[in-house]
């Protein structure tokens, strides 16, 4: 009887609507989202210094930076002379700002320019596919030298490459910093002969901003590296990190598989991932693959 006077007592309500209640809106199901996910091209991780990723990231959107922070630097001090101040300052082919008003940068850019070219095309001869893009930065002392140089964002571009052009920002010379110090950042995209980059075509603002996450775990990861070395155990591994994140891009769990090379070393590396922290994907979760390799090979690519 109880489930019949239910039934009663909702049709009931139905009539009463219909005679002149005001009937509620029909309720429209939410269409549920859809989690956010990126996939990171091997990001391969060298003891010289030298990283790179094997493949570019996708577009993101327009003026999105696709170079990651500059971690801080503090130069090395410069000896003085004998009177305590600086050395003569160095023959400079990059001034703070020349007679036309053109910076440090920009001068360096063109001072540079043949050279990045003529280091592209000899990597051609390892690589004729390579089309990406790589960030040299120079980090000048007080005296104008060149005391560290430094490169990022590396895609598609053989590592032999990314060395002469590192090579060639050495030889940069500019005016005494003022600050006693300064960072030259020379962003080079190279593309092939039908202007293809290296970049997919496709839109996806998330998946360009992973990869500047992952690359600043870099650090980290060469830590790994020193670690590795001072305790005799292997220098080369390889890894594909199943990442789950947070509604904030925490990390909520990692799973690796597949895997190769040195144990310890991997281990080392789970726990660096572990730490990543992405943009929020929005959603209820996200989730990423992370592929870092160390020291890979000639011919492995």
């Amino acid at each position: 009887m109880l489930a019949r006077s239910l039934v009663l007592c909702l049709s009931t309500a139905l009539v009463v609507a219909a005679c002149g209640g005001t009937a509620a809106p029909p309720v429209v199901p939410e269409e549920p989202k859809k989690a956010i996910s990126a996939e990171i091209a091997d990001f391969e991780v060298s003891s010289d210094g030298v990283d790179r990723f094997t493949s570019c990231p996708p577009s993101g959107d327009l003026g999105q930076a696709w170079i990651p922070p500059l971690p801080e630097w503090s130069p090395t001090p410069v000896k003085p002379t004998e009177d305590g101040g600086l050395p003569a300052p160095l023959p400079t082919n990059a001034t703070n700002a020349d007679d036309r008003g053109r910076t440090a940068t920009e001068r360096a850019i063109e001072d540079t320019r043949a050279a990045f070219r003529s280091c592209y095309h000899r990597g051609l001869v390892l690589d004729p596919t390579q089309h990406g893009h790589v960030a040299i930065v120079a980090r000048v002392g007080p005296d104008g030298r060149v005391q560290k140089v430094e490169s990022y964002a590396a895609c598609e571009i053989v590592k032999e490459t990314i060395i002469c052009m590192q090579d060639a920002a050495k030889a940069l010379r500019f005016a005494p910093p003022r600050n006693g110090s300064d960072t030259i950042v020379l962003p080079t995209v190279f593309s092939d002969r039908s202007g293809r980059t290296g970049r997919v075509n496709t839109v996806d603002t998330y998946t360009a901003a992973a990869y500047l996450a992952v690359e600043q775990i870099a650090p980290d990861l060469h830590q790994c590296l020193d670690e590795a070395r001072r305790e005799g155990h292997g220098l080369e591994a390889w890894a594909h990190f199943d990442v789950t994140l947070d509604e904030i891009g925490h990390v909520d769990s990692v799973n690796v598989d597949p895997f190769g090379g040195d144990q310890d070393l991997l281990q080392c590396a789970a726990s660096v991932v572990n730490k990543l922290h992405f943009p929020a994907p929005e959603v209820a979760h996200g989730h990423v693959i992370v592929r870092v390799r160390f020291n890979p090979r000639m011919g492995s690519r």
